[in-house]
């Protein structure tokens, strides 16, 4: 159940339920406060932090927030930091973007670039186009955070470099945390392989290395790269845990 607890969460729940009420809305939300949770990139020593992305249906977005428990509701406990500034500083910083409100709440709404755009040039009714009404009877598909694994599970990248480096036809391997915005925030880790060879045969070997080094709490998936949801994400990763020599 979402209970709106400011002025923006209230004119939110209004534009979702009356069409009259979106522009009023989006008119608010431009130069309301919004919380922009910056997380932990878990390489940077002393603790850098980066803009994270939220994925829905192969697109990638910058999560926003109405309010701190709609950051803990989608990060738990995740350690991060929480800057707050307008949307339309936010747009100043992060340009060309998507964005989502609320992700991991029961409310919320996705911008896509061209209504930002829109937004940021006044226009209003271009910007609400993008504003379709939510199907009642729907449950929402929920996006998942994607980002670096914090802390780096170096008990399985470790392992798995040292094993590709006796496979020529892996030229790289990759890894991502996704951090789904269900209840209980289940996080997976997906391992990306790029390789000349047949990736099936390459994972009954990777089996044999998982049982050795992987815990009971890991959960882990493996896609080809590219040819996985992931790609945006791992052709923007500049720093694989292997690639060949």
């Amino acid at each position: 159940m979402f209970t709106p607890e400011n002025d923006l969460e209230r004119a939110l729940v209004a534009a979702i339920e009356r069409p009259d009420a979106r522009i009023p809305f989006l008119k608010a939300m431009l130069e309301a406060e919004l919380a922009l949770a910056l997380v932990d990139d878990g390489q940077t020593k002393g603790g850098g932090y980066v803009v994270p992305e939220v994925t829905h249906e192969d697109l990638a977005f910058v999560p926003i927030f109405t309010a701190d428990s709609r950051v803990k509701a989608m990060f738990g406990f995740e350690k991060l930091m929480v800057v707050r500034q307008s949307f339309r500083q936010i747009l100043s910083q992060i340009d060309g973007a998507n964005f989502v409100l609320n992700p991991g709440s029961d409310v919320g709404h996705e911008f896509m670039a061209e209504d930002v755009a829109a937004m940021v040039d006044g226009d209003f009714e271009r910007a609400n186009a993008g504003f379709e009404d939510d199907g009642e009877d729907e449950e929402p598909e929920l996006p998942s955070l994607v980002g670096r694994p914090s802390p780096m599970p170096t008990h399985l990248t470790n392992a798995l470099a040292d094993f590709f480096k006796s496979r020529p036809d892996v030229a790289s391997a990759q890894i991502a945390q996704a951090v789904f915005a269900d209840p209980d925030g289940s996080k997976r880790l997906v391992i990306g392989i790029s390789t000349s060879g047949d990736l099936d045969d390459l994972l009954d070997q990777v089996g044999d290395v998982l049982e050795r080094v992987a815990k009971p709490s890991d959960v882990i998936d493996f896609v080809p790269v590219p040819g996985s949801p992931l790609d945006g994400y791992f052709e923007r990763d500049t720093q694989p845990f292997y690639r060949r020599a």
